[in-house]
């Protein structure tokens, strides 16, 4: 891999946290930055490891495929990072989104190196 693990895991680094009351417009708001997450992840993620030559790609597959091993895998959204005109990905992001009844919260839970299944 082209670039240092500690620095790819900073760019891959993104937690969004939204908390307040159960009221329906409050609800509502949850679904409304839920959809922009699933929106601009792309475009961020993008973004921020572009300059080091790489790219990344919101992927199909399902969490408990790529992370196994976490209890809420099937909530796992799972990015793939590939070297720029590459289709083959160097490392798995695993992002977790949690949502309650008055809560959001987005977070970066985890990288895995895309060849050794290792963590990063």
């Amino acid at each position: 891999m082209s670039i240092d693990p500690g620095i790819l895991k900073r760019l891959l680094y993104l937690r969004i946290v939204v908390e307040g009351n159960a009221s329906w417009a409050f609800r509502e708001l949850l679904d409304q930055v839920a959809e922009i997450i699933e929106e601009r992840l792309p475009i961020v993620l993008n973004e921020a490891v572009e300059t080091y030559g790489l790219e990344t790609s919101v992927l199909n597959t399902s969490g408990c495929d790529v992370f196994p091993e976490e209890k809420a895998c099937n909530n796992i959204i799972v990015v793939g990072v590939y070297e720029k005109e590459s289709t083959t990905p160097l490392v798995y992001a695993g992002y977790i989104l949690l949502r309650g009844e008055n809560t959001l919260e987005f977070k970066f839970l985890k990288a895995k190196d895309a060849s050794t299944n290792e963590p990063i």
